[in-house]
């Protein structure tokens, strides 16, 4: 006999909804645990050259410096991964997972000796895939898309250049490179797979 479907059902990582509004929790939460007195979750952050520091790259893209480096990257965020999202939720997750770990890894070696966390290395990543995927794809859908990116986020150019101390340029600079070649790798892939479909 058929069974009712339950209402209360976990959101699948197919969800355009879980896959950004879950990020965005996750650091929040982890932001009110940082704020507690006597805890200092952003000592697991990556601290280049050092083992220790090594796991901080699976740890650094969810904590923050504070509540005003956390909002400043939740609106970009939310923004640009639902714009790549608009290609797939499964597309999402790869330059999220690639730019993170490629980039955290190329921050771990080439950093400075400081503590690195934040969002904004993904955030870097996400604008270089939207930009390089529709320079290399040229479909109507990317192109437009990257002239969105671009309009919206010109301004992320300036952020790959050394400008403040407390600011990690080089997450910005490896999330952009690592986010830039990813798009370019899903770009000649998705032009093959179109080409034998004709």
């Amino acid at each position: 006999m058929p069974t009712k479907k339950s209402s209360l059902s976990i959101p699948p990582l197919a969800s355009k909804r879980f896959a950004i509004v879950g990020i965005i929790l996750l650091c929040t939460l982890l932001q009110i645990a940082n704020s507690v007195p006597g805890i200092n979750l952003n000592g697991l952050g990556i601290y280049p050259r050092n083992l220790t520091g090594l796991t901080g790259i699976f740890f650094a893209p969810f904590l923050h410096g504070g509540w005003v480096h956390l909002l400043s990257n939740m609106v970009p965020f939310a923004v640009l991964g639902w714009l790549v999202c608009q290609y797939s939720v499964k597309r999402f997750w790869a330059v999220f997972v690639f730019t993170a770990l490629t980039g955290g890894l190329l921050v771990w070696l080439f950093g400075r000796a400081n503590i690195h966390v934040g969002l904004s290395g993904v955030l870097y990543g996400l604008w270089g895939f939207l930009i390089s995927y529709g320079i290399m794809h040229r479909s109507f859908k990317a192109i437009l898309i990257s002239v969105c990116v671009v309009f919206l986020y010109s301004g992320f150019i300036w952020g790959v250049l050394p400008q403040r101390p407390h600011i990690s340029f080089e997450s910005h600079l490896f999330g952009a490179i690592a986010g830039i070649f990813i798009g370019y790798y899903f770009a000649k892939q998705d032009k093959k797979s179109n080409s034998r479909k004709l």
